[in-house]
């Protein structure tokens, strides 16, 4: 039995060196690409924990015997010093056999070098890692998660862990509040507005609204070209702006404050059929001012539009590069809106500086599969 429980302690001693290794190589990789949810060296962690664990349970009673070694050496008085009187050497004893207790000792003290020489290889692996990301200037050193994040999603070798990595399957392309009232909007008329050139040029944060309500054509016409489907290629249903993949992972909710034909309310826009689903009758002006960090015009415009963000439409197939893509494709949308208003007469005034929870409470989505990215007042100048 002891024999075994020897046996069983070298080789956890050498899984433990094994495991030690793998943690620093890939904290290294994890640094130099700030791969904060490397799995890899999450696993060879969680293993180091175990197999540390379970050497102290096999050695403790060495470690029990060096402690009170350490105790009882320390509260031992020490004999006086004195000048050596020379021995002759006829007087010399022999030295007496090592007995069991010694050779425990020799054995504790060898396994705290043992732990030290560990130990130091791991801050050595660490403080490594961490210098070589120091020695990047292209990489800022610090907790800003959005710089990790941009560092992390870079094409390479993050490509080579998410290849093994699970990311769900595709979802519905469409979100649909089947049992909610709708409201089917007219067809967006074909008149001319002004020209493209003139809206670029016209374009222009605006936070000052007249009390004049937008029409429900003009908001069918706004929510048509901002984001509407209005062409069909291969099978594909395709909109007015360009998506990855054309996966669409924006979803377009509205809090209407004045509109001609409907009610205060918050609604969905229903892409698909060009319609809006009414989510809640009610005077929201306050709440869209609170959320932007109660800045007035958000509760004297016509509209205020938010844009959601349904990640798993793009992470299935683009991994970590999905919420990049999102960003992007919100700004996009955003354009077309300025555009398409100012074509109108109309003025519109990006925010994103809002309050997330209350945003994605009042639309009814959980801020995780589906969150808030923007918000934008619309309305009559």
């Amino acid at each position: 039995m002891k024999r075994l429980r020897h046996d069983v302690s070298v080789a956890v001693s050498i899984m433990l060196l094994i495991a030690a290794t793998a943690a620093i190589l890939t904290g290294i990789i994890a640094d130099l690409w700030h791969l904060t949810g490397f799995v890899y060296h999450t696993y060879a962690g969680y293993i180091m924990a175990v197999l540390a664990i379970a050497h102290v349970a096999l050695n403790w009673s060495r470690m029990a015997r060096y402690v009170r070694f350490r105790l009882m050496r320390s509260a031992a008085p020490r004999p006086p010093t004195h000048t050596r009187a020379a021995v002759r050497p006829s007087t010399i004893s022999p030295r007496p056999p090592a007995n069991r207790s010694t050779t425990g000792m020799l054995h504790a003290l060898h396994t705290r070098r043992g732990f030290l020489g560990a130990l130091a290889g791991l801050l050595a692996g660490a403080a490594i890692g961490r210098s070589t990301v120091r020695a990047r200037p292209d990489v800022p050193f610090g907790t800003d998660l959005g710089v990790a994040y941009h560092q992390w999603s870079k094409p390479g070798i993050s490509d080579l862990f998410g290849a093994v990595a699970s990311w769900g399957t595709q979802p519905p392309l469409y979100k649909t509040y089947p049992d909610a009232p709708r409201i089917v909007l007219p067809p967006p008329d074909d008149r001319p507005g002004i020209t493209l050139e003139e809206a670029v040029q016209k374009r222009r944060s605006v936070r000052a609204y007249s009390d004049e309500p937008l029409t429900l054509a003009e908001l069918s016409r706004v929510l048509f070209f901002t984001g509407g489907i209005n062409t069909e290629r291969f099978g594909a249903k395709l909109r007015a702006a360009p998506s990855a993949g054309a996966l669409y992972p924006i979803e377009t909710y509205l809090a209407v404050h004045r509109v001609t034909g409907i009610q205060p309310g918050v609604y969905h826009y229903t892409v698909a059929d060009h319609t809006l689903a009414l989510l809640r009758e009610a005077n929201v002006r306050s709440e869209t001012v609170r959320q932007g960090l109660m800045q007035s015009f958000l509760g004297t415009c016509g509209v205020v539009v938010y844009f959601t963000v349904i990640l798993q439409r793009l992470r299935w197939r683009y991994q970590e590069r999905s919420y990049r893509y999102a960003l992007l494709e919100a700004g996009h949308l955003a354009q077309n809106l300025y555009l398409a208003a100012t074509s109108l007469g109309m003025g519109v005034c990006a925010v994103g500086a809002f309050l997330d929870d209350e945003v994605n409470a009042m639309l009814g989505v959980d801020g995780e599969q589906e969150a808030a990215v923007y918000m934008l007042s619309v309305g009559k100048t």
